[in-house]
Order: C-alpha cells, then structure tokens, then sequence
C-alpha cells in the first residue's frame, strides 16, 4: 500500500530523466513531466508515492522555501457522484410534474 511521502533535495538530469537527489543522500526517478522538468537544478519539496524501488510519483512540487501550493483534485468518484443525485433529482422532479400535469 503507498502512502504519501514528503522528499527534499535537489532536481537532476539523469540518462532516463529526471532524478531527485535527497538531502540523506538518497536517489529518486521522478515522473518525466514538464512540470518536473523545469525544477531541473533547482532544490525543491515534493510530495507523492514511491513507486516501485526508487520511482516517485509528484503530486505535487515546489521551491524549498516557498509556501506549499494549494492541491486542487477533482475526485472521479465525487464526480460521478454527484451527476448521479443531480439525475435522480431531475428524474423526480420529472415524475412529479407529468402526475400533476
């Protein structure tokens, strides 16, 4: 089971992409993605999942010293959800109206 975990360290090019190099010396493969990329040479903050041996999924990344940025998620499930009581209120309100009508 992955838990989300909180790294510090500093972003390098590596031949399969992206790496962090953690403070306690440590190796991560980080996703290859624009928003990683452009952290490349910088120290950052990134909390995530390990994946596999030494992978590690970014939810999020940032500059060591600035604030944590706002996560913003649209759960699926919420979302599903909720069309599902929107359709069911539609549906009732329906029913009601064509026994009135």
């Amino acid at each position: 089971m992955s838990s989300t975990t909180h790294l510090t360290g500093i972003v390098e090019r590596a031949a399969n992409g992206p790496v962090l190099r953690t403070d306690g010396g440590g190796t991560w493969d980080l996703d290859d993605t624009r928003r990683v990329r452009k952290f490349i040479g910088a120290r950052v903050e990134v909390v995530g999942e390990r994946s596999g041996f030494n992978g590690f999924a970014c939810d999020q990344i940032w500059p060591v010293g600035q604030p944590r940025p706002t996560a913003f998620k649209l759960r699926l499930e919420f979302l599903l959800a909720a069309a599902f009581v929107a359709y069911g209120l539609y549906a009732a309100v329906g029913g009601v109206v064509s026994l009135l009508g």
